[in-house]
């Protein structure tokens, strides 16, 4: 019985789900699909007659892009509730299509006689972010089952794009769950929202013109803010996830039954002795009383 009693706890121990990770270190990749969001284009116009009043600073196009991937490697430490980590990240997509504001072009060709014709023009090339954030995050629920949890982090990306590359200020927005599958893995699913701060990418395209001004450069100030949206799967592995075997209660140590009780027997003179003894013999019977003659009489 009490090695039946210690294998079953031996099961139980291995069978159990990771214990809390609580004060250790963590490692991590992620990778999934991203959803860049429209980048704008800001363009202005300086003609080369002075007389020709110049086109301000404006919006002129959007750039659409193609569905893309996300991809990250990440190390944290685990506070309890709360986890710090950093990151470092890569997302990458190509272009789509360039959307051109008809107005701008109405404007440029009334200034310089030109005849352009606004357009969807299919883009070739990517555009790419490389970012190193740093990232605060909250756990909730069950560290042996499945916790979610919320955060957020700042840091600097680089996003090339437009043949020119940039670097800004950058901030997300993050919320995922996790399922440890042994004592120090954990799978997960994450969502995450990506903005960076101004970006400049400048390219100057000179033009001729035909009509009241003899041409001039469009200025393309593209000083967009990048951001996405995406959805990645995790892998993590915790240092501190080899969940120390749950303690086993003592098995109890039954006392022996009591002996069974001494067969005895009862002597004629009425004592109780054990049955494996003799009674005493019994007393000699009195003398008989003697008889007198008649002469005795």
């Amino acid at each position: 019985m009490r090695n039946l009693l210690l294998a079953t706890a031996a099961i139980l121990a291995i069978a159990t789900p990771a214990a809390a990770r609580d004060n250790s270190g963590y490692v991590g990749l992620e990778g999934g699909v991203m959803f860049p969001n429209k980048s704008h284009v800001d363009a202005s116009v300086d003609f080369t007659d002075p007389l020709v009043v110049d086109l301000a600073d404006r919006e002129i196009a959007r750039v659409d892009h193609k569905t893309g991937y996300d991809i990250d490697a990440i190390a944290g430490y685990d506070f309890g509730m709360f986890r710090i980590e950093g990151e470092l990240g890569y997302k990458r997509a190509k272009n789509k299509e360039l959307e051109i504001d008809q107005d701008f072009i109405d404007d440029l060709n009334a200034g310089a006689g030109t005849a352009f014709i606004a357009s969807d023009y299919d883009l070739g090339g990517h555009t790419s972010v490389k970012s190193a954030m740093l990232n605060g995050l909250v756990d909730f629920g069950p560290d042996n089952g499945i916790n979610g949890y919320v955060g957020a982090g700042v840091g600097r990306a680089k996003v090339k794009a437009f043949g020119e590359s940039d670097s800004g200020w950058a901030y997300q927005l993050i919320a995922g769950v996790r399922m440890p599958v042994s004592d120090a893995i954990d799978v997960g699913l994450k969502y995450r929202y990506f903005r960076t701060g101004k970006l400049n990418f400048n390219n100057d395209v000179p033009f001729t013109g035909v009509g009241v001004g003899s041409g001039g450069t469009v200025f393309l100030d593209n000083d967009t803010k990048y951001s996405s949206h995406s959805l990645l799967a995790s892998l993590i592995f915790n240092f501190g996830g080899v969940a120390a075997p749950a303690p086993m209660e003592p098995v109890p140590v039954m006392a022996p039954p009591p002996p069974p009780p001494m067969a005895t027997q009862t002597c004629s003179d009425g004592s109780v002795i054990p049955a494996t003894s003799y009674c005493p013999a019994p007393p000699p019977p009195p003398p008989a009383p003697v008889e007198r003659g008649e002469r005795g009489q």
